[in-house]
């Protein structure tokens, strides 16, 4: 009978042990990955006027993978952004803004499509 214990005590702390090892490789693991994303903070001149053109720029910044934060500021004709370098480029998300009517300082938006914004988002002469 003791015997019978004895190796029921034995077989559980093993498997404790063994649960125990798995969960932290499983941290390591999550933790090489974090150190491969490398997130910066990044400026970009971006046209715009109002506060619809506020919300699209925002809006079409933050819907591309790896942006995590996007705010641009009318007075400075700034977007300032937390992207992930790994997962974004600032050429990617200047051709997205382009797409949706704002000039960057990269690229320049089609006519048609400026054209197209409310009349309140003009800002070209």
């Amino acid at each position: 009978m003791k015997r019978i214990i004895f190796l029921f005590a034995a077989v559980a702390m093993i498997a404790t042990l063994g649960a125990c090892s798995s969960t932290a490789s499983k941290k390591t693991e999550g933790q090489a990955t974090e150190a491969k994303s490398e997130v910066s903070h990044v400026t970009l001149a971006v046209k715009g006027s109002c506060g619809m053109c506020k919300t699209r720029i925002e809006k079409t910044a933050k819907a591309i993978q790896g942006v995590s934060t996007a705010e641009w500021s009318k007075e400075k004709q700034e977007l300032q952004l937390d992207l992930d370098s790994t997962k974004a480029s600032l050429k990617s998300i200047s051709e997205a803004l382009a797409k949706v009517g704002h000039d960057t300082a990269l690229d320049k938006a089609p006519d048609d499509v400026y054209n197209a914004l409310p009349g309140c988002c003009h800002y070209r002469d």
